[in-house]
């Protein structure tokens, strides 16, 4: 289950010299070189992790633009660091909280499968031990009838005695089958009740710790899980998987080639993590701010249309 929060990937471009200054710096960069700089061990990051990571980022744009827009190199002065503070925190804490939620529903849900298995087998053989009881109440009737018949004419030869004394044995026999499947059926009731009981715990659990997420963390909060500055630096400060870094690099990548938010919800470039999905790739809306920043202008063309730009 997805973060309910909106997590900004609000670039801070720090201006410094002015408007004017920015504009000039807006030419795309490309081909960018840049190193990886101060990684937190808190991450639980490796520097192959990061290069993979990386390595991912920059394919989205150079697979969709076909053009070679980054170069790592590590003597480059622009870094890309990961800085662990306060939002990491919290996104560990939420994830670690769902994970342990998710494991409780994981439990329950098994228990529940087992509880349904129960139940299936008890009434199964329920069915059965009815079907025999039926049948053995029947032959107990019909010999019942049958020795008063015997005894009402007086009784009955050797033969026909040891005719009845085996019927007798028969469902001396059958009683005790019957009673083998009673026990069976208490068993599987006490079973079912253990089981019961127990998932009825787990959802009980599970609610107040559902209950508790939604108090510690459901509700919505902003903040910047990535900063490009034009000082030469990607910031990366928070994100809850793989996939999420995968989106936030190649957002904060987009800026540092100057490109600018754009409206489309499901764009890289879009000021919210929600709608990219996993197999993210650069919508119209980010292709078009790439051709808009990165097209073969001259300088004066650049700082034109940036400056007439509504």
């Amino acid at each position: 289950m997805r973060s309910i929060f909106s997590m900004l990937l609000i670039s801070s471009l720090l201006f410094g010299g002015g408007y004017f200054y920015y504009v000039a710096q807006a030419l795309c960069p490309a081909p960018l070189a840049y190193s990886i700089g101060e990684v937190d061990e808190s991450f639980g990051l490796s520097l192959d992790d990061v290069r993979l990571a990386l390595s991912d980022a920059e394919s989205v744009w150079e697979d969709a633009t076909g053009q070679n827009l980054f170069i790592y190199d590590e003597t480059s002065a622009f870094t890309v660091n990961f800085v662990y503070d306060e939002r990491q925190e919290f996104t560990d804490a939420e994830g670690n909280f769902k994970e342990k939620l998710d494991n409780t529903q994981s439990v329950s849900d098994s228990i529940s499968q087992t509880y349904g298995k129960l139940i299936a087998g008890y009434n199964e053989l329920q069915i059965v031990y009815s079907d025999n009881v039926a049948l053995y109440e029947k032959n107990l009737l019909a010999y019942n009838e049958q020795v008063t018949e015997y005894n009402e004419q007086g009784g009955v030869t050797e033969e026909l005695f040891a005719t009845l004394e085996a019927r007798k044995d028969a469902l001396d026999a059958e009683q005790v089958s019957l009673n083998v499947l009673s026990q069976e059926l208490k068993v599987m009731v006490q079973e079912i009740n253990k089981i019961g009981d127990r998932g009825n715990v787990l959802v009980e659990t599970y609610n107040r710790g559902a209950e508790e997420y939604n108090v510690t963390f459901g509700e919505s909060r902003e903040f910047t899980q990535g900063t490009y500055s034009t000082k030469k630096r990607i910031n990366i400060y928070t994100y809850a998987d793989s996939d999420e870094l995968r989106l936030v690099l190649a957002h904060e990548l987009g800026h540092a080639l100057s490109l600018d938010h754009v409206t489309n919800e499901e764009s890289i470039m879009y000021f919210l993590i929600g709608e990219q999905g996993k197999e993210f790739a650069p919508t119209e809306e980010d292709m078009d701010e790439f051709i808009r920043v990165c097209s073969k202008k001259s300088f004066w063309d650049t700082i034109q249309g940036s400056l007439f730009r509504e």
